[in-house]
């Protein structure tokens, strides 16, 4: 009988393992099926960026807001029928269809608000970006805030040549078109994306220079600043590889998909652009490009022999954030306008441009100051900025690896068959033997040798076979225990009989 147990308690343990590492698994592949739902999400095919589900959102977020800082608030969401929820604090739900109704909402849902109390209203990403024409309907006055995940940002509307558009403040000096709500979320993604100051690599474009970059940057003996990188314009693309995952800087005039830049001595040179974003493609570098009008490059001197230094990147550099590196760029030339899109292979661009610019940013940044006061000033300013990157899903797959340069698929898969063969370790144990047999002492004339053969055979068990053969194996194992239990009523009943035969 105590056999009988053992194997039922083995086969059920075995099961729970199994089903253990099987959520495990899928929980890391997390990252795949979210970057399936972006995608259908962008193509207007997820059903969860619609309903309750997004008022939903809307409704934790406000609730999740400390008292003070909410005020008079309220989540909103425009229904496909052109409706309006609005709930509050509390939960509460009020549903307007009509202009009258629309009127008594707020009262309704905060009975207690001062009559002058500043309204605030946390709209849903499908309202922004699927009812936008129904945003004339609320409160006039009211602040507009979209809910992003955990987070929200106001509201902006900002005319460029003429034209109005809807924008969303993520810095104080950053704001984001809102055109597509995969994109947005994309944005926000970056913006919040860590940017450690050691792996943020600023190039002077000199000729001559050494063809290649070291995988870290040489750092300041004080501040522990990195300095300036100087690299040859022709090795550029080839020496990207030494600083695969880190984030590259370079600065110059673009005008026709060339980069234009200014050596500490001689005259203007070109790079392609669309070489130096191919290469950064390819060696999983983002790339930002600083467009100003004066090509010079940081590290340089200029006349009056003073360090020619980016306008803001000083302070950029010190963000914790990708927005926030923006944002200082944008708080020391004026506010910068961005727009995101999608360049294939797991990257994407975002364009930021310095606000009331609707042209181009090549045609804008001539116009935005003059090549005089860098002269001046010893500074490289900034009239636009281009980040080539990894998109939000890419950067995830690179966090989640355990072994860089593996795809974290294989990895899981690798740790997944390990843990499958250690539950199915008799069978595979067993397979094991008539592959590769015991080694025998008499075999070897030291011990050395003989341990050393133990170990290799034993390493290759565990890190080449049992990853392999784990899962045959735990299936193995499993269906051997379970056939063991399918029998426990003939060997009880041989057991019965054997008595009886003893007895007799």
């Amino acid at each position: 009988m105590q056999t009988t147990l053992a194997i039922g308690h083995n086969f059920l343990r075995g099961m729970c393992a199994a089903l253990f590492v099987a959520v495990s698994v899928a929980s890391a592949h997390a990252n795949w099926l979210t970057k399936l739902a972006r995608e259908a999400g962008e193509a207007g095919g997820s059903a969860a960026r619609h309903g309750l589900s997004s008022l939903d959102r809307a409704a934790m977020h406000l609730k999740a807001l400390p008292k003070a800082s909410g005020g008079a608030a309220l989540a909103v969401h425009a229904t496909p029928e052109g409706h309006w929820k609005f709930v509050n604090r509390e939960g509460e739900v009020f549903t307007a269809g009509t202009p009258d109704e629309l009127t008594r909402a707020v009262p309704t849902l905060l009975p207690d608000a001062a009559a002058d109390a500043k309204l605030t209203l946390y709209l849903s990403e499908g309202t922004v970006f699927k009812q936008r024409d129904l945003l004339k309907d609320l409160p006039e006055g009211a602040s507009l805030r979209i809910v992003v995940g955990k987070n929200s940002y106001p509201l902006v509307h900002r005319t460029n040549y003429g034209h109005e558009t809807l924008y969303s403040a993520v810095r104080p000096n950053l704001v984001v078109e809102l055109t597509d709500v995969g994109l947005f979320e994309e944005a926000v993604a970056q913006f919040e994306r860590p940017l450690a100051r050691s792996s943020v690599r600023t190039l002077a474009l000199e000729p001559g220079g050494p063809p290649t970059l070291s995988a870290s940057p040489s750092l300041e003996a004080g501040s522990k600043a990195a300095l300036v990188d100087a690299i040859d314009p022709p090795s550029l693309p080839r020496a990207l590889s030494n600083v695969r995952g880190q984030t590259v800087l370079v600065t110059g005039r673009v005008e026709n998909d060339l980069l234009f830049f200014q050596p500490s001595s001689g005259s203007e040179q070109t790079l392609k652009v669309l070489d130096l974003v191919d290469a950064a493609a390819a060696w999983d570098v983002n790339l930002v490009i600083l467009h100003a009008p004066s090509p010079r490059q940081p590290g340089g001197r200029n006349w009056l022999w003073q360090k020619i230094s980016v306008s803001g990147l000083d302070d950029a550099l010190k963000r914790a954030t990708l927005g926030d590196f923006l944002d200082a760029l944008g708080a020391s030339n004026g506010e910068l306008q961005a727009a995101i899109s999608r360049e294939g292979s797991g990257r994407v661009a975002i364009r930021a441009v310095p606000g009331g610019s609707a042209e181009p940013i090549g045609g804008v940044v001539g116009e935005w100051v003059t090549s005089a006061v860098s002269e001046v000033t010893g500074k490289v300013f900034t009239g636009a900025v281009v980040v080539h990157l990894r998109d939000e899903a890419r950067q995830k797959e690179l966090d989640q690896r355990i072994v860089p340069y593996i795809p974290s698929d294989y990895q899981y898969l690798y740790i997944a068959g390990i843990v499958f063969g250690v539950l199915g370790w008799q069978v595979a144990s067993g397979w094991w033997q008539r592959l590769w047999p015991p080694e025998s002492r008499s075999e070897y004339r030291g011990v050395v040798g003989y341990r050393a053969a133990q170990t290799a055979r034993m390493l290759a068990f565990a890190l080449v076979f049992l990853p392999i053969v784990g899962l045959p194996a735990l299936i193995t194992s499993l269906a051997l225990q379970a056939y063991g239990i399918a029998m426990l009523p003939f060997r009880f009943l041989r057991w019965v009989v054997g008595l009886r035969q003893a007895a007799s």
